[in-house]
């Protein structure tokens, strides 16, 4: 359709909105005559304009807490692309940290996203958030299987910015995922260079500790 039909189109539209719905809707057509007016239908930077637009309306819309906590945990997983520069994946996770806050306001319960949001923490470098946010993850959902040994990963990269009370509850965790699965916790470990670590932490349970060193003996 030529352009100087479409936009005739479009301001026909805007009169029609007139008489059958009032002036809220004669502002949304302008609003809509006016961006895409800017598009190039042959494509080009203003093109790119409106994409760029599209995707800034589409990072304001409104969610669902579920689509928020999706959101959330797709940005950290992205911010972990080896084909983004640094200054971009911290972008990226620092949103990531925003999507599990709004979540998190409306949903306090839900220990997979404090999880979610220890790690991102963890990413950006803020130990002393992360140590929060792993503590209320241990508090809101303590023995869940897909978590336990996701926080004896993130319990070694925060171990400086844990109090007393915060590793007392990691040494749980621990106990909890030597019993489940130990190797899966030595490969947990192993590939942090946490292998002291993980003995203080199993210091109080001896039996534990044994499966722990036998099977990282097996591993290497």
């Amino acid at each position: 359709m030529p352009r100087w039909s479409w936009l005739a189109t479009l301001q026909a539209a805007m009169a029609i909105a007139v008489f059958a719905v009032g002036i809220p809707a004669t502002i949304t057509a302008s609003y809509d005559l006016g961006f895409y007016s800017r598009v190039d239908p042959t494509g080009g930077p203003a093109r790119q304009q409106s994409e760029d637009k599209l995707a800034d309306l589409e990072q304001e819309t409104l969610r669902t807490a579920a689509e928020e906590r999706d959101l959330a945990f797709a940005l950290l997983s992205h911010g972990d692309d080896p084909e983004l520069a640094d200054s971009e994946k911290t972008r990226v996770v620092a949103r990531a940290v925003r999507g599990f806050h709004e979540y998190l306001a409306r949903v306090p319960g839900d220990g997979q996203a404090w999880t979610g949001l220890a790690s991102a923490q963890v990413r950006l470098g803020d130990l002393a958030r992360g140590a929060s946010a792993l503590r209320m993850s241990i508090l809101t959902a303590p023995w869940s299987d897909s978590l336990v040994q996701w926080r004896c990963g993130l319990a070694i990269d925060l171990f400086r910015a844990l109090n007393a009370e915060d590793r007392e509850l990691v040494k749980g965790q621990f106990r909890v995922a030597a019993q489940r699965s130990v190797s899966s916790l030595v490969r947990t470990v192993t590939g942090r260079n946490g292998t002291r670590l993980a003995r203080i932490f199993l210091a109080s349970s001896p039996d534990e500790l044994i499966k722990f060193e036998v099977e990282l003996a097996k591993q290497h």
